[in-house]
């Protein structure tokens, strides 16, 4: 079997480990979103008022390194992808992960963080269902459709090698 010519890449190398990293860390960001989504907001429904205020700042200042730096993060190899990727996956994938994780950015900082903020002065059941149906519309749906897309972008790269 034989392969076109490196068009989309010079450097095969820095190809397969940009595309490695993008994966690696869509992966993580992805599980991370899921746990939080169906496990930590609903959670927040059962903490008291008292404690709500303590426990929100906790959970917040546990989220930013572990995910919310991991997610910033990930944009760099996804755009790095346009430059240095493997031959199987075309721009257009990378062009909808692109759109898809700019449109979990744009909410997360629009929706999502304004929220945040108000529950950072107490608990507010109100704040916690928009908070969870905000997220499920704006954040989960397309995370959901974005891992689809780095599903068939990793397929597409294993497939080309699968030569049984």
């Amino acid at each position: 079997m034989t392969y076109p010519p490196d068009h989309v890449s010079k450097n095969n190398k820095a190809a397969s480990v940009v595309f490695s990293i993008y994966i690696v860390l869509s992966f993580y960001i992805f599980g991370g979103g899921v746990v939080n989504a169906l496990v930590a907001y609903p959670t927040w429904r059962a903490v008291g008022p008292k404690e709500f205020v303590a426990f929100h700042q906790i959970d917040s200042d546990r989220i930013i390194p572990l995910f919310v730096v991991f997610f910033f993060m990930g944009f760099i190899p996804q755009i790095l992808l346009f430059w240095f990727r493997p031959l199987a996956v075309t721009r257009i994938l990378i062009w909808g992960a692109l759109l898809l994780n700019s449109i979990v950015l744009i909410s997360t900082v629009t929706i999502q963080i304004p929220i945040q903020n108000q529950l950072q002065d107490g608990f507010s059941l109100e704040l916690i269902n928009k908070l969870i149906s905000t997220d499920l519309i704006f954040r989960r749906i397309p995370m959901i459709c974005l891992a689809i897309i780095n599903f068939m972008m990793l397929y597409k790269v294993v497939n080309r090698f699968n030569i049984a």
